[in-house]
């Protein structure tokens, strides 16, 4: 993907990096937002995506996380994102909205968080300038360079497990099939436009599920002392209820971004 990317314009990459998901293209991320031409709005969009103020609220569960919006915070505050032509109204304009209602609830409430604590004590607080709206005009790009329309990026998206539209059929490891036969349609989506967004709520579970498995696939492995089966209990139903509440916490969030009021 950062061989199709290199030469193209800024509103090409914010488009791509509207469509990429967290969990699978971070370094495509992280090359897009430290390109020297990359537009404010393509940095706002990942800053708002992330989920912001979750991530503020728990630094330690969010440890990684924080360290990647922090040198993006970094960037923001030194003025490296210098170009700013692209619209952005918040990450998800209703119908009638110019400026997304709950990316401006977020940043009060970001704002918020910050007075109630240190700030020196946070590992980062909320950029003015990341802030809806600014730039002046739509994002300017070709057939070529739009997720929606062409099929050479579908199938760089299909390659991050991500990205918008049908997956091929060459890339699910299936023959082509013939132009000539009825195709069924494909009902297998990937990215931001399948039922599980980047930044899911269940990303928490997620990680839980992989603990258990690999805590308790060591064990079966090595067959350690009794001691260790009672600690990796203990553990499973500490962070057991750790995600519950995380995930619970998450649904509700956002939950309560989408409620209209």
């Amino acid at each position: 993907m950062i061989d199709w990317l290199t030469g193209r314009s800024p509103d090409a990459r914010h488009a791509i990096a509207e469509d990429l998901n967290f969990d699978f293209a971070e370094d495509v991320f992280e090359w897009i937002l430290t390109q020297p031409d990359c537009d404010l709005a393509t940095a706002a969009s990942y800053f708002w995506r992330a989920e912001p103020l979750e991530r503020l609220e728990d630094p330690i569960f969010f440890k990684e996380e924080n360290l990647t919006i922090q040198r993006l915070v970094d960037r923001v505050n030194a003025g490296f994102y210098s170009r700013s032509e692209i619209f952005y109204g918040g990450q998800e304009l209703q119908e009638g909205e110019e400026v997304c209602r709950w990316t401006v609830e977020e940043a009060e409430d970001l704002r918020e968080f910050a007075r109630a604590h240190k700030a020196s004590d946070l590992p980062w607080t909320l950029p003015e300038a990341l802030v809806p709206p600014f730039g002046h005009r739509a994002v300017r790009i070709s057939d070529e360079e739009d997720p929606d329309k062409s099929e050479e990026l579908r199938m760089l998206f299909a390659g991050l497990g991500t990205g918008s539209g049908l997956i091929p059929a060459e890339m699910m490891g299936a023959d082509p099939l013939s132009r000539n036969m009825p195709q069924p349609a494909q009902q297998l989506t990937v990215g931001k436009r399948a039922a599980a967004p980047s930044g899911s709520a269940f990303t928490p579970l997620y990680l839980y599920i992989a603990f258990v498995v690999t805590g308790w696939g060591l064990i079966y492995i090595f067959d350690p002392p009794r001691l260790v089966y009672t600690g990796m209990v203990i553990c499973c139903l500490h962070f057991g209820f750790m995600t519950f509440g995380k995930v619970w916490s998450g649904l509700k969030q956002k939950a309560d971004k989408r409620v209209t009021p």
